[in-house]
């Protein structure tokens, strides 16, 4: 059996500009300059931690190497026991200061994970268009950010640059101590170590080019997982026997994925063993050196202390870690943010067409699509096109149609999700673009068939219809007596409190039992002001007959407004006002129920053949 595509490779041009753009920035100038701007007093705190934690163990080697000279003098005085309690307390700091500075990297990256979270959420809420949250770009932008802070990598990389700078400014003290011994063999440490980053950071650099293809692999690969163990696809796994299947293709994916990474890793061992050595050489020099000098009484024993710490403390040089790797993922996330921000704040500014914008919406509306193109971004297929449409004001419409001829799409250009591609559409003769989405969105009451499933209290699920609605307990017993969701909450163990979603220790409820909500949620938004109530398909989990009582109370709570219904069912179809027959992403009927069966058109063969099915059915029982 061949591989699904959900599970082929897919190498896309566009997501390795994209990975290319997010390396122009220096991963820890970026960490420190967002850091710094973000947490500017816990920025200043972890400075002076992490520079007081740098400066020890050089003040340790000189302190040490006064003291010895002190005790080698064979005189005992004040300062030799100033010395030994500075020494003490050295020692101490040496101790504490490293732990502090992690304590608070932690907090600021926590602090710091946080501001980039409420970025990410401003930045997604700006754009009133659809449109641009579904763009492949942001939708690759918005991957890279949430999934690098899932794994805490902001907090990572704040822990690991502060681990670095501790040990790397410490190490680069104690070479200028060495600069007193012998200039040159400070810069040879120096040099030597040097490289070992170079090289290390090199082969770091071909770890994370992999890594970066890897994410494809890594999510193919918990995709597949995902279908074995989790609920949604448990009964297609194991009624077609599945199981056996996509175990391989996970195994085979995640072995590809982890080869590559691991072939990586075994470059950075070889790396660190060949640098390892030739830094260790050179160390090694140093010693003989020091050994030689003391012995031929060119320094004193104070001095080979000091200079042996010294040399010692410039190993710090040759550290590597998580860290680097931490540092490099939480640059490469703060650049995803920076990113999405400037696409999402990149809003072309509306050019009104007909004055001044509306600033209030009247409660009847009439809608028009004036030859209205619209295809999705990136494709070259027109969804609709031409497409000219009046839908009066305080009258039910009906658009029906076959499955892709575009009913949901132009709901969605009808409700400002979706902006026309060409063409303008109009309410109360207003191009839409003027009254504003964020004003004209809100007046829309609208129920798609993909509604969301709110993981919060029944009663927030319903008054989320309007949020800044007033508190109305009459008006909300109303509402919810007329969605039937009042028997609903009275079988719940605590009522309107009780939570939906098991994943949050709630309680579930039927398909039927949803659309029930949603419908509530519908007509508290048109108790609270929504002009316009727009249904698409929100009733498929309910019976004929439920359907059909559901419908008498949403037409009896919108009585004077403008309402849009898109339903496969005929039987609530043929109550419509005006009813539009889509075809091709184009209108090839109009007229009411009467006019439409007379023609003997498009609408009549369909609703033929769904009347003979329902005749049928009702003969079998």
């Amino acid at each position: 059996m061949p591989a699904p595509d959900a599970v082929r490779p897919n190498p896309n041009p566009e997501d390795s500009m994209h990975t290319s753009a997010l390396r122009r920035s220096v991963p820890l100038v970026t960490l420190i300059r967002v850091t710094a701007r973000t947490d500017t007093a816990g920025f200043l705190l972890l400075t002076a931690t992490v520079t007081a934690a740098s400066c020890v163990p050089a003040a340790l080697a000189v302190t040490s190497g006064a003291l010895v000279n002190r005790l080698g003098s064979g005189a005992v005085a004040s300062s030799t026991y100033a010395l030994t309690g500075l020494l003490g307390l050295l020692f101490f700091l040496l101790q504490a200061l490293p732990p502090a500075a992690e304590t608070l990297a932690e907090n600021t990256g926590r602090r710091l994970d946080r501001a980039v979270s409420d970025r990410v959420m401003a930045a997604v809420q700006r754009p009133a268009s659809l449109a641009r949250i579904e763009d492949r770009r942001i939708q690759a932008l918005l991957t890279t950010v949430e999934s690098r802070r899932a794994e805490a990598t902001l907090l990572d990389a704040v822990v690991g640059a502060t681990e670095l700078a501790v040990a790397r400014l410490g190490a680069v003290l104690a070479a200028l101590l060495l600069l007193g011994y012998r200039w040159w063999l400070a810069l040879l440490l120096i040099a030597a170590y040097g490289s070992t980053m170079l090289l290390v950071s090199r082969t770091y650099q071909r770890f994370l080019t992999l890594s970066e293809r890897a994410p494809g692999g890594l999510r193919r690969s918990l995709y597949l997982h995902g279908l074995v163990v989790r609920p949604q696809a448990a009964k297609d796994v194991r009624l077609f026997g599945l199981g056996g299947w996509i175990s391989g293709l996970y195994r085979a994916e995640r072995t590809k994925v982890v080869g590559e990474i691991r072939s990586a890793r075994s470059g950075s061992g070889r790396a660190d063993v060949v640098t390892g050595l030739a830094a260790l050489a050179v160390q090694a020099l140093t010693f003989v050196l020091l050994a030689l000098d003391i012995r031929d009484h060119r320094i004193s024993a104070g001095q080979f202390t000091t200079y042996a710490v010294a040399a010692t403390g410039i190993l710090a040089l040759h550290l590597r870690g998580p860290g680097l790797l931490g540092i490099t993922r939480g640059g490469e996330t703060l650049d995803a943010c920076r990113e999405l921000e400037e696409q999402l704040s990149g809003e072309p500014a509306r050019t009104t067409t007909s004055g001044a914008r509306v600033r209030r919406m009247p409660q009847q509306v009439t809608i028009e699509c004036r030859d209205v193109g619209f295809r999705y971004p990136g494709s070259d297929r027109w969804v609709l096109r031409h497409l000219d449409l009046v839908i009066p004001a305080g009258a039910s419409t009906a658009v029906v149609g076959v499955n892709g001829a575009g009913k949901t799409t132009l709901v969605k250009l009808l409700s400002g999700l979706y902006e026309p591609t060409e063409g303008r559409v109009l309410v109360n003769g207003v191009d839409l673009r003027d009254v504003g989405h964020r004003q004209w969105q809100p007046h829309c009451a609208a129920l798609f068939q993909d509604w969301l499933r709110w993981g919060l209290s029944l009663r927030e699920n319903v008054l989320l219809g309007a949020v800044d609605a007033p508190e109305d307990p009459a008006a909300f017993d109303r509402v919810v007596t007329g969605a039937g969701l009042a028997e609903v909450a009275a079988r719940l163990p605590d009522g309107w409190d009780t939570v939906l979603g098991r994943e949050f220790g709630g309680s579930d409820l039927s398909g039927g039992q949803w659309q029930r909500v949603g419908l509530a949620r519908a007509l508290w938004a048109l108790h609270a002001g929504a002009g316009v109530l727009i249904l698409d398909e929100p009733t498929s989990a309910l019976d004929v007959h439920g359907e059909a009582g559901l419908y008498d109370t949403l037409l009896t709570a919108a009585a004077g407004r403008t309402i849009v219904l898109v339903s496969h069912r005929f039987s609530t179809v043929r109550r419509a006002d005006h009813i539009v027959v889509l075809a091709d992403g184009a209108i090839v009927e109009t007229g009411d129920h009467r006019q439409l069966m007379r023609r003997e058109g498009t609408y009549a063969r369909m609703f033929s053949v769904q009347a003979d099915r329902f005749s049928r059915e009702d003969g079998h029982r």
